[in-house]
C-alpha cells in the first residue's frame, strides 16, 4: 500500500514537519534523475521531502538489521495520569490510514456503532488507483461502506485482463505472458473512494474523524481503554472507548509492544512510482495499453541483494494517466538498500526499459511507500496481535505483486460483524479478540509466496526469475480459478496442491529452492505449517457453513411466524 496526495479525510503525512529535512540542493546533488523528473510537478520539494521524511521514519529499523530494539510502551495496564479525562467517549477507536478508515466504516454504518479513526500515517497506503475484483467492489456496498451507487461512481476502468511476464533470458524455464482474468480487472478511484468513506462515516451520529493526530498510548483498564494522541504543537488529547483499534501496519509500536521484541520482525515491499501522461500507446513491448493491467513484469534478474519488479495500471484513458510502479520484496535485516529515494533513482533510470515515454511524458504525482508483507509464519509460530481491551488489525500482503487494500476488503464484513458482537457480549480480553484480528492460520499465509519473489543468500541472479518462471508456467495449464485465487492472495489447501504438483514436473529443482530458502529444518516447518493452516481452514469453513445453516433456519422460521401473524 503506497502512499501519495492526501484525501480530504485522512492527511497521508505527519503533520508536524521534520526540522532535519534538506533543502533542495541537497535533493539536487544526491538524486539528480528524481528532481529533473519531477520538474513539472507542483510542490516539487514539499514531495521530496515527504519521501525523505518517511524513508527516515523507516530507517531505523532495517539500520539495526532487524534485531531487538527498543521500543516505547504504548500499552499500560492501568488509569491514565491524573487529571486526564477523555474529551469524548465511543464504542472503538481506530488508529491508522485507510485500513482504519473502512474498518471503522464498516462497523458504524453496518452495525451502528460510535467509531473514532484518529491519525493517518499512511507511509503503508496505496496512492491513486486500486485494483480490484467485481466482489471486492461489491464487498465495499455490502460492508455498508459505500452504497451501491457509490461503488460504481469511483469506478474509473474496466480492464480485460491482468499480465504476468518475467525475464527469462538465463532461466531455464522459458515462459509466455500469462493472462490472468478475474482477479483484478475493476480499476477505481482510491482516493475518492476514502472521501467517500470518511463522508459516510461522519454523517453517522457518534462518529468522527480527527486529523492530524498522533497515537501515543493507550491506557487499558477492566471496563474501558483511554487513548492519548498528540496533535500539532504537542497538544495531547484523550479520548475514552471500549476498544481501541490498531491499523498501523507491520512496524507500529502497538505490534512491537505485543511481541515484546521491539520489533514485529515483518518483510516490507519497499516500493516507487508515479501517475504519469504521454506514454506511448499501443500493444507491442514497452507500449501501455489501457485495457490491461500488468499485474508483475521482470525486465532484469536480480543484483544488488534484490529482484525488482514492475506493475503497470491504466487509469482513465481519456485522461492518458497511466500508473507504474518499481517494487522488490525485502527482509529488514538484508544488505539490501531500502532507500525510497535511491529506489526513484533506479525508477526514471530503467523507466524505459519498461515502458517508453513520449516527447510530452510529465509526471502528475509521485507514488512511494512501504507496503507490509506477511511472512509464512511456520506451524504454530503465530504473532501476537491483541491485549485486553486493544486490538491489530494486520495489513500484510498475502499475494505476487505489489498489492493495496483491495487484499484485505473481502474481511471488512467477517471483522466488523465479529466486533460488534464483542463489543455485544463485553467479550474484549485479549483471547477473544485473537479471533477477529487472526482468525486462525491460512493457507495463502503459510505459503508466503513473496519470500520467493527475493533471492536468497549466494543464489544465482536468475533464481527468483527462474522459480517464478516455473509457477507461471504451471499456471498456464491450470484452470482460471486456480490463476485467480493465487493472484488475489486467496489460495487453498486444493489450489496449492494442484500449483506444486504441475510445477514440480515442469521444474524439479522447485524443491531445492524451497530449502534454499528457508533451509531444510525450516522447509520441513514450512511444510508443516501449510497442513496445519489447510486444515484450520476446513475447520472455519464447515463452522461457517454450519452458522450459514442454522442462520438459513432461523429466517425461514420468522418468515412462517410473519406468514401466520398476517393469516
Amino acid at each position: 500500500m503506497i502512499a501519495t496526495a492526501p484525501t480530504k479525510s485522512l492527511p497521508a503525512f505527519n503533520v508536524k514537519r521534520d526540522a532535519r529535512a534538506p533543502d533542495l540542493a541537497f535533493f539536487r546533488r544526491c538524486y539528480p534523475e528524481t528532481v529533473a523528473s519531477f520538474g513539472a510537478l507542483p510542490r516539487r520539494e514539499e514531495w521530496l521531502r515527504k519521501i525523505w521524511e518517511l524513508e527516515a521514519r523507516r530507517r531505523k529499523a532495517w539500520e539495526t538489521r532487524g534485531g531487538e530494539t527498543a521500543f516505547d510502551e504504548v500499552i499500560v495496564h492501568g488509569a491514565p495520569p491524573s487529571g486526564r479525562v477523555a474529551e469524548a467517549v465511543f464504542d472503538v477507536v481506530y488508529a491508522g490510514g485507510a485500513l482504519a478508515l473502512l474498518q471503522a466504516a464498516a462497523l458504524a454504518c453496518g452495525h451502528g456503532r460510535s467509531a473514532l479513526v484518529i491519525g493517518a500515517d499512511s507511509s503503508t497506503e496505496l496512492g491513486g488507483n486500486w485494483n480490484l475484483s467485481e466482489n471486492d467492489l461489491l464487498e465495499l456496498a455490502s460492508a455498508g461502506v459505500l452504497t451501491r451507487e457509490e461503488t460504481e461512481a469511483v469506478v474509473v476502468n474496466r480492464h480485460r485482463g491482468g499480465l504476468v511476464k518475467l525475464h527469462d533470458d538465463a532461466s531455464r524455464v522459458k515462459t509466455e505472458p500469462l493472462w490472468v482474468m478475474g482477479a483484478l480487472d475493476v480499476v477505481v478511484d482510491g482516493e475518492r473512494l476514502l472521501t467517500l468513506a470518511a463522508d459516510r462515516l461522519r454523517r453517522r451520529e457518534g462518529c468522527a474523524i480527527v486529523e492530524g493526530l498522533r497515537f501515543v498510548r493507550a491506557y487499558v483498564e477492566p471496563d474501558r481503554v483511554t487513548i492519548e494522541a498528540e496533535g500539532p504543537g504537542g497538544a495531547r488529547r484523550f479520548f475514552g472507548a471500549r476498544l481501541f483499534v490498531d491499523a498501523g501496519g507491520a512496524d507500529s509500536p502497538v505490534l512491537r509492544q505485543l511481541n515484546s521484541s521491539g520489533h514485529a520482525r515483518a518483510h516490507l515491499c519497499p516500493t516507487v512510482g508515479t501517475v504519469a501522461r504521454g506514454f506511448v500507446r499501443g500493444e507491442g513491448r514497452g507500449s501501455v495499453d489501457f485495457g490491461a493491467y500488468e499485474i508483475l513484469v521482470s525486465t532484469e534478474d536480480a543484483r544488488d541483494d534484490r529482484q525488482l519488479f514492475w506493475e503497470g495500471s491504466p487509469g482513465v484513458p481519456a485522461r492518458d494517466e497511466y500508473a507504474t510502479r518499481l517494487f522488490f520484496f525485502d527482509a529488514l535485516d538484508s544488505p539490501a538498500d531500502k532507500s525510497l529515494l535511491a529506489l526513484f533513482e533506479r525508477y526514471f533510470a530503467s523507466l524505459d526499459s519498461y515502458k517508453r515515454r513520449g516527447a510530452r511524458w510529465r509526471v502528475e504525482r509521485p507514488l512511494f511507500g512501504y507496503a507490509a508483507v506477511t511472512q509464512p509464519r511456520g506451524w504454530r509460530k503465530r504473532r501476537r496481535m491483541t491485549d485486553d481491551r486493544v486490538m491489530h488489525l494486520a495489513g500484510g500482503t498475502l499475494a505476487l505483486g505489489a498489492r493495496g487494500l483491495d487484499a484485505h476488503l473481502s474481511e471488512l464484513r467477517r471483522i466488523a460483524r465479529l466486533t460488534h458482537l464483542a463489543l455485544e457480549s463485553g467479550a474484549a480480553d485479549a483471547d477473544a479478540l485473537s479471533q477477529i484480528s487472526d482468525g486462525g492460520p491460512r493457507v495463502a499465509e503459510a505459503v508466503g509466496l513473496t519470500e520467493f519473489m527475493r533471492p536468497a543468500p549466494r543464489s544465482a541472479p536468475q533464481s527468483v526469475n527462474e522459480t517464478l518462471s516455473a509457477l507461471v508456467a504451471a499456471l498456464a495449464g491450470l484452470d482460471e480459478r486456480v490463476r485467480s485465487e493465487l493472484f488475489r492472495g486467496r489460495v487453498t489447501l486444493g489450489t496449492l496442491r494442484s500449483l506444486l504438483s504441475r510445477t514440480a514436473q515442469i521444474y524439479p529443482r522447485i524443491f531445492a529452492r524451497v530449502r534454499e530458502r528457508f533451509g531444510t529444518r525450516g522447509a520441513f516447518w514450512w511444510l508443516a505449517g501449510i497442513a496445519e493452516a489447510g486444515w484450520s481452514e476446513r475447520r472455519a469453513g464447515a463452522q461457517e457453513e454450519q452458522e450459514t445453516g442454522a442462520g438459513d433456519r432461523s429466517r425461514r422460521q420468522e418468515q412462517e411466524a410473519d406468514e401466520k401473524a398476517r393469516m
